[in-house]
This record gives structure tokens, C-alpha cells and sequence, in this order.
């Protein structure tokens, strides 16, 4: 009779063990949907790298700022990865359109990115391709055929004087997709 109880709690314990199953986290090391490289050039100086001073980024679709990058002695907190020359920014991955607001010389304070600063608009459209990665990470988008175009605001001439598309489709975060002169 004992020998079967232990035949029994072994079997049992093998049951519930098999019906464990790994934990459903997405790896770092995975590529998720890629964010959009932004590099930043002086217009004068094609090939010299500037850094915009006091911008600030928001979704046309927001009422205050996503994302300021301070150039100066400022404590600015991005929320998207940047450097003082470049920024990666997210894309829509339910629409084949984002518009973003960049704003120039942005005040200190200015959380709406309104009221300060030299604004233009840029309006960025793409196709998107799904790839499904793993139940932990989901789905991968990859944009492709990236365009864009520029508004700029009522406060004047624009502040961006031109934009390249250099990779037109954003597969992976490992270059610059979009360059910026002014």
C-alpha cells in the first residue's frame, strides 16, 4: 500500500510539473518594432552633425510635449533614446500615418511646446508589414516606403530647410533613416 501512495504522489508530482509552463517574457536580445532614427546636420555643413538646441517633440495627436531634448546645462528627461545629434522616435503601428510636431528653442517649462520656440510639422507615412516573433514579444512591424513632408508653423519661415529619407524602410534601429538639415 505504501508503495503505490508513493507511485501515486510521483506521478502526481510529474503531472503538475509538465503542465508548468516557461515565463512569457520578451528577451532583450529579441528585435521588437524598430523606432525611427532621426540624425540632426548643419544646413551650411552637410556633413557635420548639429545638435538642435532645446527641442521638443510631440504627437500632433497630444495636447503636451513626448519628448524634449535640452542641449543646453538643462535637466531635460527624454522619454525616447536620443544623443545630442539624433533621436529615435516611435511610428504608429495602427496607421499608415504620425505627425509629430518639432519645436525649436523650446522655453523651460513650456510643457505643451506652444507658447515658445519655432515650430514645424512632420508628417511621416509608411506601409506596415507584420511578423509575428513569439507569444512573449508578439508581433514585429516593419515599415516600409517611409515618406514625409513638412508644414511649417505659424510663427514664421520653417526651421527644418530639408529632409532626407536615407533608408526607406525601418527594419532595425541599427542606422539613421532620416536626416534633417537646418
Amino acid at each position: 500500500m505504501k508503495q503505490l501512495n508513493y507511485y501515486f504522489v510521483l506521478i502526481l508530482a510529474l503531472l503538475v510539473s509538465l503542465g508548468c509552463q516557461r515565463d512569457d517574457i520578451c528577451a532583450e536580445s529579441i528585435e521588437t518594432t524598430p523606432l525611427l532614427i532621426i540624425r540632426f546636420y548643419d544646413i551650411e555643413e552637410p556633413d557635420e552633425l548639429k545638435a538642435p538646441q532645446n527641442l521638443s517633440i510631440r504627437s500632433v495627436d497630444s495636447d503636451s510635449t513626448d519628448f524634449v531634448v535640452n542641449t543646453g546645462s538643462g535637466g531635460a528627461v527624454p522619454y525616447y533614446r536620443f544623443s545630442r545629434d539624433s533621436i529615435a522616435i516611435p511610428l504608429k503601428t495602427d496607421n499608415d500615418l504620425t505627425e509629430y510636431v518639432f519645436t525649436l528653442n523650446t522655453a523651460q517649462g513650456d510643457s505643451t511646446a506652444t507658447n515658445s520656440g519655432t515650430r514645424d510639422t512632420i508628417s511621416f507615412t509608411y506601409g506596415r508589414e507584420e511578423e509575428y516573433i513569439n507569444r512573449a514579444c508578439a508581433y514585429k512591424i516593419s515599415y516600409v516606403g517611409l515618406k514625409q513632408a513638412v508644414n511649417g508653423g505659424e510663427d514664421g519661415p520653417n526651421w527644418i530647410q530639408d529632409i532626407q529619407i536615407e533608408e526607406p524602410n525601418v527594419e532595425d534601429q541599427n542606422q539613421a533613416h532620416v536626416s534633417i538639415f537646418f
